[in-house]
C-alpha cells in the first residue's frame, strides 16, 4: 500500500483582491488641517478635582494631531475650543465627527447663520462642511478613535 497524500495548501491558489482605494479628502495634498477629524475623550480630573474632556483633532490627510481641553461637554465649551483651533492653525473646510450632542449643537448653532453667500462675498470664506458618522457605524472613525485611544493610554 503506497497511498500518497497531497498537501492541500500547496494545492490551493492564491487569494488575489484589488487594493482599497481611500477617499480623496484622505489622500489629495491639502494645507494640514484642512479636512479634521474631532472628538471628544475622557474625563481627565486634574489635581484640583476638577474634570476635563481632551478635545483631539487629527488631519485626515497628514495625521497631525491638535489637543485642547474643555471644562465640560457643552456645545458652547466645544465652539470655543474651535473657535481657538481655528485661530491658532487655519480655517477648516471639512470636518468628520461622531453624533456627538455638542457637535450636532454646533452644526445647529452654524447653520442658524443663513446668509452665508454674503459673508463668502465679504470675508472670502466658505461654510464649513460637516460630515457625521452614520448613528450604528462606530468603525467609521477608526482613523480619529485609534489616535484617541493613544492619548488616553498616554
Amino acid at each position: 500500500m503506497s497511498d500518497t497524500l497531497t498537501c492541500l495548501h500547496h494545492s490551493n491558489k492564491s487569494f488575489q483582491t484589488d487594493p482599497v482605494v481611500l477617499p480623496a479628502n484622505r489622500t489629495t495634498a491639502v494645507n494640514a488641517f484642512e479636512t479634521t477629524g474631532v472628538d471628544l475623550a475622557g474625563p481627565l480630573y486634574l489635581r484640583n478635582g476638577h474634570k476635563v474632556w481632551i478635545v483631539l483633532s487629527t488631519c485626515t490627510v497628514y495625521r497631525c494631531v491638535h489637543i485642547d481641553f474643555v471644562t465640560s461637554l457643552s456645545t458652547e465649551a466645544f465652539v470655543n475650543a474651535l473657535w481657538q483651533f481655528v485661530n491658532v492653525l487655519g480655517r477648516l473646510k471639512t470636518v468628520h465627527s461622531d453624533n456627538g450632542t455638542n457637535f450636532i449643537g454646533a452644526v445647529n448653532l452654524f447653520s442658524k447663520l443663513n446668509n452665508w453667500s454674503d459673508i463668502k462675498r465679504t470675508a472670502g470664506t466658505k461654510q464649513i462642511k460637516w460630515i457625521f458618522n452614520p448613528p450604528s457605524a462606530a468603525w467609521w472613525g477608526g482613523w480619529w478613535e485609534r489616535l484617541t485611544r493613544t492619548i488616553k493610554d498616554c
